[in-house]
């Protein structure tokens, strides 16, 4: 009984330590219905990190990247805070390139927490995408009040991949008129454990036909 009490203590403290979220998974060409929101950071190791002082004549702030290794692949996360000087707000967001991940699992999540160089953010976004040219899309409606408007800054942005190494990116800001920051890239996915049985199983029966002609 004290088992299974505190099997089931150890389950609610997870559930709320990652806000009970399920992952939005983004597959090709298929945009999201939402994206679900967590608590804080996945933590892990952090590879890498960027900020990027962003003026042009419609908007101009400062946007914000990192990567981090988790363990179990690597996390890339973007946001940007609007200077209360900008003409417009921003509608978008995208990171390039993901190509490299084929069609590889990416799932999508925010979260409005402060964290390493994130602060805390007030603007959510509606939905992500995919393309096959491995583009990550994020995007904040432009209905006047989810943009990421002037002295406003947006959730971070979390996309969660199986990769295991990266290279420089691209951190693009949208709003009729687009900006690029410095972003981060993955440049391979891990094999699944089904390829490497595979693998296996065929160095296996290589290894076997080999024996066997020997043997001959």
């Amino acid at each position: 009984m004290n088992v299974v009490l505190k099997r089931t203590a150890l389950t609610v403290a997870l559930l709320g330590a990652f806000g009970g979220a399920q992952a939005t998974n983004l597959i090709i060409n298929t945009p999201t219905l939402g994206i679900d929101t967590v608590a804080g950071s996945f933590g892990g190791t952090l590879l890498d990190s960027a900020t990027t002082a962003i003026s042009n004549i419609s908007f101009n702030g400062t946007a914000r990247t990192a990567v981090y290794d988790t363990g179990t692949g690597l996390d890339f996360y973007y946001q940007f805070t609007s200077n209360p000087s900008s003409v417009n707000g921003v509608e978008r967001f995208t990171g390039s390139s993901f190509l490299s991940l084929g069609d590889s699992a990416i799932s999508v999540y925010q979260t409005g927490a402060a964290f390493g160089i994130f602060t805390a953010g007030t603007e959510t976004a509606d939905y992500a995408d995919r393309t096959s040219l491995g583009v990550l899309g994020i995007s904040f409606v432009p209905n006047g009040a989810s943009k990421i408007n002037p002295g406003t800054t947006s959730f971070t942005e979390i996309f969660r991949t199986n990769a295991r190494s990266y290279t420089a990116g691209n951190f693009a800001l949208i709003d009729g008129y687009a900006d690029n920051a410095m972003g981060f890239a993955p440049t391979a996915a891990v094999p699944e454990p089904e390829t490497y049985a595979m693998l296996l199983a065929g160095l296996g029966i290589i290894g076997t036909i080999i024996r066997r002609r020997k043997n001959s």
